[in-house]
């Protein structure tokens, strides 16, 4: 489970079930009660065309700025974009391990 920004803003989940993720947020309602609602779910083998009774997915990351998620599955690690469902496998092979996204900001010298 990795907390993120939800879809249109507020506090959000992302939870892992076996090849799928879900995205969940929470909601208030007029009296201001809090209460999670599923968002969506995603079955990630098939938009990564995987099988799952073969493979092993997890998540190990979060890129939350871009809305960007890491996925391993069978020794390789893909981004998904989770507005557009759009995905890339980085190249080599990676071992299992939790990823960090960094991102630099600089002002151009003048």
């Amino acid at each position: 489970m990795l907390i993120m920004r939800a879809e249109g803003g507020g506090l959000g989940l992302l939870i892992q079930t076996d090849c799928s993720i879900q995205l969940w947020k929470m909601k208030t309602d007029c009296d201001g009660v809090a209460s999670w609602g599923l968002g969506r779910t995603t079955e990630l083998d098939k938009l990564l065309s995987l099988k799952s009774q073969e493979t092993n997915m997890l998540i190990p990351g979060l890129e939350e700025e871009n809305n960007v998620v890491f996925v391993w599955a069978d020794h390789i690690v893909l981004t998904v974009h989770l507005e557009s469902m759009k995905f890339k496998k980085l190249s080599g092979t990676y071992p299992l391990s939790h990823y960090h996204p960094f991102r630099s900001v600089y002002a151009a010298a003048i």
